[in-house]
């Protein structure tokens, strides 16, 4: 049986990988943005890029991160219009920058932003996605700049907290995604939960394990995803971590065409990141 699972695996893997070699290369992500233009933002018309997000008969489709083939989500107008008072909005599922001391940049997403009990504007976002003193800046709105600046990051967990600048705004509600509650017992196994990234969009998987610190689901995820707001409705139960897996079986989730062919996914439940936050963290 596993013979089975690997060879399909390793299929699909390749049927996805000959599709797309037929696009154009991706951009990489890069911190200079030639000509007012962002190069992660790239829209496409081929037959292959629709048929790999799995809208062929679409006019054209999005891509942000290198590597995803996914439909990715747009810039929403509340982005725009903070962008016209010269500020970036964070909320769940803003797509950021994060800018390493080393020079290096990465896309990861945000969980949640809000308050602490001072007053002091946070965001919370996947450990790995970057180490204290990193910039951030909001992919939807990088002409602003830098707004952010990761204070702390938790190892043990893989969250990081952002403490946003003056030029930054939170909400709790962000292109579709909407938190009014914060943590929740444990999902029984079975049940769904779903999260918005910006590299693979808003994906649904079944609960596979939920207890202590950890969330497993089979949703679709990728690079770029890390940090993602992992919802059950309107509650934020989890921050994204990255598949559960180890290689060669981390199959990430590059296009929709793969199905249920990738490896689930963890999330750090927002339970145990809320224990060991202690700022008082609250929704706008």
């Amino acid at each position: 049986m596993l013979r089975r699972v690997c060879a399909l695996v390793a299929g699909v893997g390749i049927a996805v990988a000959g599709l797309a070699a037929a696009l154009p290369a991706n951009a990489q992500v890069r911190s200079v943005y030639e000509g007012n233009v962002d190069p992660n933002y790239v829209w496409r018309s081929d037959a292959a890029s629709k048929l790999l997000a799995g809208k062929p008969w679409t006019d054209y489709v999005l891509h942000r991160v290198p590597g995803s083939f996914h439909d990715a989500p747009r810039i929403p107008e509340a982005s725009n219009q903070a962008l016209t008072r010269g500020n970036s909005l964070y909320g769940p599922s803003t797509p950021i920058y994060v800018k390493r001391t080393d020079g290096t940049e990465s896309m990861c997403t945000v969980a949640v932003a809000g308050y602490d009990d001072k007053g002091h504007k946070y965001a919370l976002t996947a450990g790995h996605c970057g180490e204290v003193g990193d910039a951030v800046t909001s992919a939807d709105s990088w002409q602003v700049g830098p707004s952010g600046t990761i204070v702390d990051v938790n190892r043990d967990l893989d969250y990081a907290l952002i403490e946003l600048g003056s030029n930054a705004e939170v909400t709790r509600s962000y292109n579709g995604v909407r938190i009014n509650h914060l943590g929740s017992k444990p999902v029984k196994p079975g049940n769904i939960v779903c999260k918005q990234g910006v590299a693979s969009g808003w994906t649904c998987g079944a609960t596979l394990h939920d207890w202590e610190s950890m969330n497993i689901s089979h949703t679709c995820a990728m690079q770029g995803d890390s940090g993602a707001p992992v919802v059950v409705g309107d509650r934020l139960v989890g921050i994204l971590n990255g598949g559960v897996l180890p290689s060669p079986f981390d199959v990430s989730c590059h296009s929709p065409l793969q199905g249920v062919i990738h490896a689930p996914t963890g999330a750090v439940r927002l339970d145990a990141v809320l224990s060991t936050l202690n700022n008082g963290f609250r929704l706008p």
